[in-house]
């Protein structure tokens, strides 16, 4: 089966258990205080796993379409098996080093990229040679988190399928889906003329996002009513729109 989810799961036990240790420093104090506050791994980590699904689209890693890595030593299985590969299922586990957890748990706002882009990368690969990957999907794994750390933690794409052209005003609609730290999974729509001036532009969801909305189809088409794009879920439900004056001179002849 080819790979096409990937999860980096915390304890969500301990994530949401209040420490009550005394605060000696500052530092002690700042620290502890962040961590109550920050989201939980799966959620600061969401946007990278879903580069990394969108570079690694079609590739057969060990037979699973997940692959699960696991930022606690609570196993799931019995026995101390690092990886498990479930053949049956599709999925696997991969369970972390108690210094990457430490190492995780350690980053602040600014570091915490770099090391998730580290430990999943070492992960993939090293899942890669367990499974006797071939040296091209091993280059693959190792081209797809250059491509991401040389775009610097941020991926822009224009999804096609929602991308819409009405003929009679001349105008098009892309739809554009941006994964960062910062968003998590932000959109946004432009319209543009038949030269590819910007016509305008506006946000489709303000919030961070840690839900796939193309994959779980919130946003599953779209179409032109009038002067009115708007986005339909998979329940033909219309969950954005956005109205434009048209021009005399942007009409088609």
């Amino acid at each position: 089966m080819k790979f096409h989810t990937l999860v980096l799961e915390g304890d969500k036990k301990a994530e949401k258990k209040e420490e009550s240790l005394p605060i000696y420093t500052k530092s002690n104090y700042l620290h502890r205080k962040r961590i109550k506050n920050q989201p939980p791994l799966y959620n600061r980590s969401f946007y990278m796993c879903r580069m990394i699904e969108e570079e690694l689209k079609g590739t057969d890693i060990d037979g699973s379409g997940k692959i699960t890595i696991c930022a606690h030593q609570i196993r799931l299985a019995s026995g101390k098996e690092k990886y498990i590969c479930d053949h049956n299922f599709n999925i696997s586990i991969y369970y972390l080093e108690q210094e990457e957890i430490n190492a995780i748990e350690k980053a602040d706002t600014n570091t915490e990229p770099m090391v998730i882009w580290e430990i999943l990368r070492n992960a993939l690969l090293d899942i890669a040679q367990r499974s006797h990957c071939s040296e091209e999907v091993t280059k693959k794994i190792e081209d797809a988190f250059e491509n991401i750390i040389s775009n610097q933690f941020v991926r822009q794409e224009c999804i096609d399928k929602l991308t819409k052209r009405v003929k009679n005003i001349g105008l098009t609609a892309y739809v554009y889906r941006t994964l960062s730290a910062e968003t998590g999974e932000g959109w946004y729509v432009k319209i543009a003329d038949r030269k590819g001036n910007s016509y305008c532009q506006e946000a489709i969801s303000d919030d961070t996002r840690y839900v796939d909305r193309l994959g779980s189809r919130l946003y599953a088409k779209a179409e032109w009513h009038g002067n009115t794009f708007v986005i339909f879920n998979r329940f033909g439900k219309d969950v954005f729109s956005i109205s434009v004056k048209t021009r005399e001179n942007d009409k088609e002849e």
